[in-house]
């Protein structure tokens, strides 16, 4: 029988899954033909971080959009916390969550408490009036937690001496493959962009057992690349088709990530997966109100519950930044779920090994174990990616 504890982990993965194939699907047509690479969880937390600041109508939005475990503070708090602490001594994925507050500023005692015992999330005076100086002390911390990947998350811009409270969550993930590429297998090859258009690539070749799935109902297939010492693996999820990825991203919103994983079984696979980094930026206020959470940044916003001054707050912008590095060794990002399957290695085989060729557009996902997906990309040309953090600057109310 399934502990309590592991039925929220499974609850909280589903819906952070729910929420992170929401968010994509309004990032790629923000973006349409770009390599994409966030970390849902790295936003999520974030936002959740906010929420726990919120009440009325702004909480009420929050908890819809980012398809939160509960409506109380304290079971959302603890949902996260689950995951946090579960990382807290990892030696290859770090999460690390920060508050920048106003110097002279107070959180609310409830609110502090939540923040540093569930969010493990330290807090730290900083004067944004001097902006170029805050913004080079927040981006400094950034930088150090995303072993220098992510950097200038905030800009000097987003602060002035209205802001009040930055919230800040940073991950980065490095994971060596259980099984590497041989590096002297690698060789140019052809990744077709579309019907028509191809580019030469470094294309990574390997032949070994792995959890693969033919996923009829998706016209696509689906491979699971594990990661030594860890529970988090990157699972690639392949059009049939050169140009299916959009019909494979719409079927995506309506099908449970844990449908492809249980559907996954081990066979000896010949692989083909291209070498790539990515880089993304995006700041989320659109985006977030196209989920339904508007009232957080508008002047009717409610976060009464943040500071202990009676000013009024609202969030003025959510940046993210996410960048990964999938090489033969294995990945440098910034969030994932996987699950580690040590594959029975078998005399004989009298199976055909299966093809997996990653040589056209592919989504891909780092994940752990209880299908939660850390990490969430796409490869549609061949450009940069490797870590991830997130910024919503909180201020007052702008004069109307």
């Amino acid at each position: 029988m399934a502990s309590p504890d592991s039925n929220n982990v499974a609850e909280f993965s589903r819906r952070l899954a729910t929420f992170s194939i929401n968010l994509y699907s309004k990032l790629t047509t923000k973006k349409p033909n770009q390599n994409i690479i966030f970390s849902p969880f790295s936003i999520q937390t974030c936002a959740a971080m906010a929420r726990l600041g919120a009440s009325g109508e702004t909480a009420a939005q929050l908890d819809q959009g980012l398809g939160l475990i509960s409506s109380n503070e304290a079971q959302i708090a603890e949902s996260f916390h689950n995951v946090l602490t579960e990382y807290e001594n990892s030696s290859i994925l770090h999460i690390a969550n920060k508050i920048y507050i106003m110097t002279g500023y107070q959180l609310n005692d409830e609110f502090s408490s939540l923040i540093s015992k569930q969010f493990l999330s330290a807090v730290e005076p900083v004067d944004f009036a001097q902006n170029e100086q805050a913004a080079g002390q927040i981006n400094s911390w950034v930088e150090q937690r995303t072993n220098n990947l992510i950097k200038n998350l905030v800009p000097p811009s987003a602060l002035d001496q209205y802001s009040r409270l930055v919230l800040i969550n940073a991950i980065h993930f490095k994971g060596i493959w259980v099984h590497q590429f041989p590096e002297d297998k690698t060789r140019n090859e052809r990744f077709h962009l579309n019907d028509a258009d191809s580019i030469e690539v470094p294309m990574m070749n390997l032949k070994k057992r792995f959890r693969y799935a033919n996923l009829v109902d998706l016209d696509a297939t689906a491979l699971e690349l594990p990661y030594k010492d860890s529970d988090l693996s990157m699972l690639i999820v392949l059009p049939n088709s050169k140009t299916g990825l959009s019909q494979l991203e719409e079927k995506l919103r309506s099908t449970p990530l844990t449908e492809i994983i249980r559907a996954l079984y081990s066979t000896e696979v010949i692989v083909k997966l291209p070498k790539f980094k990515s880089e993304f930026e995006v700041e989320l206020t659109d985006t977030f109100k196209q989920l339904g959470m508007t009232k957080l940044f508008s002047n009717q916003a409610e976060f009464g519950k943040m500071i202990q001054s009676p000013e009024e707050l609202k969030v003025s912008q959510i940046i993210h930044k996410a960048f990964i590095d999938v090489n033969e060794k294995g990945t440098e990002a910034a969030a994932a779920t996987a699950v580690v399957v040590r594959q029975k290695r078998s005399i004989i085989s009298l199976e055909e090994p299966i093809e997996f060729h990653a040589d056209h557009p592919f989504i891909y996902m780092l994940v752990h174990q209880q299908s939660m997906p850390l990490f969430l990309g796409t490869v549609v040309q061949l450009d940069a990616a490797t870590s991830a953090s997130c910024a919503p600057a909180l201020s007052e109310h702008d004069e109307l």
